[in-house]
C-alpha cells in the first residue's frame, strides 16, 4: 500500500480501490451488521488494520492502559519509506488471526474503536490527483449488505462519530503529506522515534513536556499548558505543533530566549521559509 494512504486506508484483501464503485455522499446504500447474522465478527481477523495517532488515544483509554504498554502490547510499528513510523495492530497469534477486542459478542471497546473500523463498510481513497472519495467494500462473505437497513455516506459518518475523528486525523494527515516529503526528504531514525513520541507514546510525551524545561524554554501560554495537562486531545494536538517546529521548522510555536528565536527565524530565512 502506498504510504500516503496507509494511514487513511483499510488494506484489501486481493483487492484495490479502483476495482469499488465509487458513491455520493448522498447516495444510498443497504448495510446492517449485528448478531444475528452467520458472519459476524468474522470480519475482524486476518486484516491489517493501520492505526491513527487518534485511534490509539481512544483505544488504550477504553482498556486503561498507558500509551508505552499498550503499543508493546496492542501494535506491531515500522518506518515507511520516508521515514514515517507507520503502526498497525496486533492480531491474535491463532489461526484466524483475529483481532485481540473481538469477543463472540462483537467488539469489546466498540465505543473507541478504530477509524477504519468505524467507517466500515465504507472506505476513502484518494485518486492520483488528490481528490478523495468513498466506496462501498461490499465483501461477499458479509451477510450485511442484504440487510433492508439504507444509509447515505453522511448518516452513516454521523451514526459512527466519524466527525472528530476526521478532526483529529486530518491534523496527522497534514503531517504525513508536508512539503518536506514532497520534496524528496525523509526522517532520520532520531526524527523518527520524535514524531512517534509526540504523536503515539503520549504518555512519555507528556513526562517528556513536564518533567523537563521545556516550558523553560518555550513560550507557551499558561492556559494551553493546563489544556494539555488535562486533556489528551488537546495533548496530542500540541504534539502534532511541536513536531512542525522541530521537523519542519514552522513557526508553530516560540522560543522564550529572544536571541535563540532570532537565530532560529534566521535559519527558518536560511530555509527560504520566511
Amino acid at each position: 500500500m502506498d504510504e500516503k494512504d496507509a494511514w487513511l486506508l483499510r488494506k484489501l484483501k486481493g483487492a484495490t480501490a479502483k476495482e469499488y464503485r465509487r458513491i455520493s455522499e448522498d447516495e444510498v446504500f443497504n448495510f446492517s451488521c449485528h448478531k444475528g447474522l452467520s458472519c459476524f465478527a468474522t470480519c475482524c481477523s486476518d486484516v491489517n488494520i493501520y492505526l491513527t495517532p487518534y485511534d490509539v488515544l481512544r483505544m488504550r483509554g477504553a482498556t486503561k492502559t498507558p500509551s508505552e504498554g499498550f503499543l508493546r502490547k496492542y501494535t506491531l510499528s515500522f518506518l515507511g519509506e520516508k521515514g514515517l513510523p507507520l503502526v498497525m495492530l496486533r492480531m491474535r497469534e491463532d489461526v484466524t488471526k483475529s483481532c485481540p477486542f473481538v469477543t463472540q459478542d462483537g467488539c469489546r471497546i466498540y465505543q473507541d474503536r478504530p477509524w477504519s473500523c468505524r467507517i466500515y463498510p465504507l472506505a476513502l481513497a484518494s485518486s492520483k490527483t488528490g481528490e478523495e472519495f468513498y466506496f462501498v467494500e461490499e465483501e461477499p462473505s458479509c451477510l450485511g449488505f442484504k440487510e433492508e437497513k439504507s444509509w447515505t455516506v453522511k448518516d452513516w459518518n454521523k451514526e459512527q462519530g466519524i466527525d472528530i475523528y476526521d478532526k483529529m486525523n486530518k491534523s496527522y494527515k497534514e503531517l504525513t503529506l508536508h512539503d518536506y516529503f514532497q520534496e524528496g526528504k525523509k526522517l532520520n531514525p532520531t526524527q523518527a522515534k520524535l514524531l512517534y513520541m509526540a504523536c503515539y507514546d503520549l504518555d512519555k510525551f507528556k513526562r517528556f513536556l513536564f518533567e523537563t524545561k521545556f516550558f523553560d524554554i518555550y513560550d507557551v501560554d499558561p492556559e494551553v499548558i493546563e489544556k494539555i495537562k488535562q486533556d489528551e486531545k488537546e495533548l496530542l494536538s500540541f504534539g502534532f505543533s511541536w513536531v512542525r517546529f522541530s521537523l519542519f521548522w514552522e513557526a508553530t510555536l516560540k522560543l522564550k530566549n529572544k536571541a535563540l528565536d532570532e537565530l532560529w527565524q534566521s535559519k527558518r530565512k536560511e530555509l527560504g521559509l520566511l
